[in-house]
């Protein structure tokens, strides 16, 4: 199978290139660096050079704060783009899967959401992620969108994906509390995304690993396990400061958005691992 893969550069698409290698897959991954996926044309071109089975697009732009400040590009990245890439992989009989997020939710619900629920974004990124889900399955009913969450992995920007380092080094760890979502490790989140799309679903699913944290109960697994491993260890205390406290965070996020998964499961016909499995896995990855 030949598979193309947006965005090979961000997290989750480093992961997904690695999992179609170790299926042995003719996979090509193209970073923004390699085709700007806003460009017009882009798609028809792309799909005629490269002739996919499949394409996956996991270019976004993820910065809550950046999409406020240039709402533009963000509604081009995250909305616009992406439909027409799964009007262009229709007509070519490519299957189209695409990526969303949890923070088309407005964090009001009581349980975890199912993917029939309505978005009530609070932010410009989570706005324009939700119409992005909407177009993709307008232009393609035959597209795939799966949602993903607080996801983590080596190289990544994002904090979970620094904690373990920050735990190593700092004797205090301050963070944003207040908030409960799902979170995944990302080399489970590009085998659930795979296995969705060998399986040829449609519509959208959630792609997150079992269980629900804060980052705080995060931090504290993650400090658990890694002294447990015995390796080298700074951090006495984890604080929760409220998110108008924490520098870079200015842009209101969900306080509840645990993603259900059971529609996911019972359409791929296997249990996902729990976060503190994945966790145990990336600390695996990463030495500890």
């Amino acid at each position: 199978m030949k598979v193309l893969i947006l965005g090979a550069g961000g997290l989750t698409g480093r992961y997904l290139v690695r999992e179609a290698q170790r299926r042995g897959m003719e996979e090509t991954g193209l970073s923004h660096a390699d085709l700007d996926i806003t460009h017009p044309d882009a798609a028809k071109e792309a799909l005629a050079k490269y002739k996919p089975g499949w394409l996956i697009n996991a270019a976004s732009l993820t910065s809550l704060e950046l999409c406020e400040e240039d709402p533009v590009r963000s509604r081009k990245i995250n909305t616009m783009a992406p439909a027409e890439w799964a009007k262009e992989c229709g007509k070519a009989g490519v299957r189209f899967v695409h990526l969303g997020t949890d923070y088309i939710f407005d964090g009001k619900k009581k349980e975890p959401y199912l993917p029939t629920d309505p978005a009530s974004p609070l932010s410009r990124y989570g706005s324009d992620k939700a119409e992005g889900e909407k177009k993709v399955l307008r232009a393609n009913p035959h597209a795939l969108v799966v949602r993903l969450a607080w996801v983590y992995g080596h190289g990544g920007k994002t904090f979970m994906s620094k904690l373990p380092g920050i735990l190593a080094e700092k004797e205090v760890v301050e963070l944003a509390g207040g908030r409960t979502g799902s979170c995944t490790y990302a080399g489970e989140a590009a085998r659930i995304i795979l296995d969705l799309a060998e399986k040829k679903a449609e519509g959208i699913y959630h792609g997150v690993q079992g269980g629900t944290t804060t980052w705080k109960g995060f931090a504290d697994k993650a400090l658990q396990m890694m002294k447990t491993k015995g390796g080298k260890v700074v951090c006495q205390e984890i604080r929760e400061l409220p998110q108008e406290k924490i520098a870079g965070l200015k842009v209101p996020r969900p306080a509840y958005s645990p993603l259900d998964t059971s529609a996911t499961e019972k359409f791929l016909g296997r249990k996902i691992p729990s976060w503190e499995e994945g966790l145990r896995e990336y600390l695996k990855e990463i030495g500890w």
